[in-house]
């Protein structure tokens, strides 16, 4: 499977708890899970939210598909964990799954399957799964560099930088707060030229208002850092699950008028990079 071209697909765009219904259609219920395809063919998956029961299932229908997967989760809250234990190719004895995390992932995904609240134990996944704790040094996955910085969220959350051979670019900055300067330069400095910048933009700036510390952002605060990063296209990820289709489209479009390149992750919709 050979693309030639980074691409990002978006299997799980709703933040806090899935919010399925007939009013979250075109932005999807389902919590974070994010796919970037290399251009080499190999699949980066970023985050374990219930988006990636829909992409193990996609996957094992694709054909040429490797049995080699790489996960890297961003943090331990549920909404980004809670998909794993319906992942199928984790439970299949043909597959090899790496999975990256600050954390100790092991133990963060046992903790969720275990009774009374599953009824199959981790251990009881067929597939072989290496678990690696990050470091500071970049991973090197085909023909990606895969790179993290710590943002500002509760117990820690890790952003993610990919960068392919080549030339695309993608950050993975979800679940952070832009009222602590310090993080915000940094984010800027990770992201510098980067192709699409994915930011939590979970509220509005009225919403936000009443809910300093709780570890999000806005659009305004999104546009903010793509401006300063350089970032070619910005993608608002980690939809308030209060939020319906309608909300979140008002959403992209004010914020289309402060930055043009902007999009609101749709699940199921894919870009390319670069």
């Amino acid at each position: 499977m050979y693309n030639a071209v980074m691409q990002i697909r978006f299997w799980g765009t709703r933040g806090s708890i899935a919010s399925p219904s007939q009013d979250t259609v075109e932005f999807g219920g389902n919590t974070s899970c994010v796919e970037v395809i290399l251009s080499d063919g190999q699949s980066i998956i970023l985050d374990a939210g219930t988006g990636i029961r829909p992409l193990g299932l996609d996957y094992l229908q694709r054909e040429g598909a490797g049995r080699t997967l790489h996960l890297f989760l961003s943090h331990a809250h549920w909404d980004h964990i809670q998909g794993f234990p319906f992942f199928v190719p984790a439970l299949l004895a043909d597959f090899t799954i790496h999975i990256y995390c600050h954390l100790d992932a092991r133990e963060v995904l046992s903790y969720q399957m275990i009774p009374p609240y599953f009824p199959l134990n981790l251990s009881e996944a067929r597939s072989r799964m290496v678990f690696h704790r990050l470091g500071r040094d970049p991973i090197e996955i085909g023909s990606g560099r895969i790179s993290f910085l710590t943002l500002n969220h509760p117990q820690e959350v890790y952003g993610f930088r990919i960068d392919d051979q080549d030339g695309g670019s993608m950050i993975f900055s979800t679940d952070t707060e832009h009222n602590e300067p310090s993080y915000n330069e940094a984010l800027i400095d990770f992201a510098q030229g980067v192709g699409a910048l994915l930011y939590d933009a979970q509220y509005t700036p009225e919403e936000y208002d009443g809910r300093v510390g709780w570890g999000h952002s806005t659009y305004e605060a999104a546009v903010d850092i793509a401006k300063k990063s350089g970032a070619r296209r910005l993608v608002l990820f980690h939809h308030e699950p209060t939020h319906n289709d309608t909300t979140v489209r008002a959403i992209e479009k004010k914020a289309q008028a402060l930055f043009p390149a902007t999009l609101a992750a749709r699940e199921g919709h894919s870009i390319t990079l670069p």
